[in-house]
């Protein structure tokens, strides 16, 4: 069937990135019920920027075994189960995090540093890492988190990203990164397996990303070797 079970941040991680005898009975249960697909929403490309403690962290020095097991849970049934690769950004966990975005912000709600170019430069790898180590592990494909306010949310919104070099100003530079991570990701895990980005439709926001923007993204994904587009929209402001 074509039943897709959207991610969602489900928080059910231990605590130091690893999952859980729960969260891996969650993701059965719903392989039994049916869903062809689920997306486990949040799984951090790193342990430093994360959305909230109980997210899952797909690194080398993870509980790859457990990792395992968890993919085999949602495998039963003939179904598949996808990490959701993001990097919280701005938007990273306070109490466990220093919040980076494209951009140094200090408003009503949300603080945060800008990132460096070297940052920005290591993000490829450290997604291409994450996705090889879901292979590795058994996980059907991946999803690469571009919406809903989180880093390559803030890389494609004007409202956040305020970057005078090549990656901030129009379109195709507020993109560039998650280009160059979606050809990372590629390399890292050859061309038949599945990668799916999610973005927004628009930020709901003033001075956000407008639907003509996320329109002109989703042209600029269609040249990429991305299997599958999730539209979304909005964001946690």
């Amino acid at each position: 069937n074509r039943l897709l079970k959207s991610a969602m941040s489900d928080s059910l991680g231990d605590g130091t990135g690893n999952p859980t005898e729960a969260q891996m009975r969650l993701y059965e249960r719903w392989a039994e019920g049916g869903a062809a697909l689920s997306l486990i929403g949040e799984v951090q490309v790193t342990p430093h920027y994360p959305e909230k403690p109980g997210n899952l962290v797909l690194v080398p020095d993870a509980d790859l075994s457990a990792m395992q097991k968890l993919a085999k849970c949602g495998s039963v049934n003939g179904a598949q189960i996808w990490p959701q690769l993001g990097h919280a950004g701005a938007l990273a966990h306070g109490p466990i995090s220093t919040p980076k975005g494209p951009s140094p912000m200090d408003i009503e709600g949300l603080r945060c540093d800008g990132m460096t170019l070297d940052e920005i430069h290591a993000l490829p790898q450290a997604y291409a890492q994450a996705a090889a180590l879901a292979k590795d592990v058994g996980f059907g494909g991946v999803q690469i988190h571009a919406g809903h306010g989180f880093l390559f949310s803030q890389f494609l919104s004007p409202l956040f990203n305020h970057r005078t070099d090549a990656y901030g100003g129009a379109v195709e530079n507020r993109f560039r990164i998650i280009h160059e991570v979606i050809e990372a990701v590629r390399q890292a895990v050859g061309p038949a397996y599945p990668i799916g980005i999610k973005i927004n439709s628009t930020d709901k926001l003033e001075g956000g990303l407008t639907t003509e923007e996320a329109l002109d993204v989703v042209r600029r994904i269609d040249t990429t070797t991305v299997d599958l587009i999730d539209v979304s929209g909005g964001t946690y402001f």
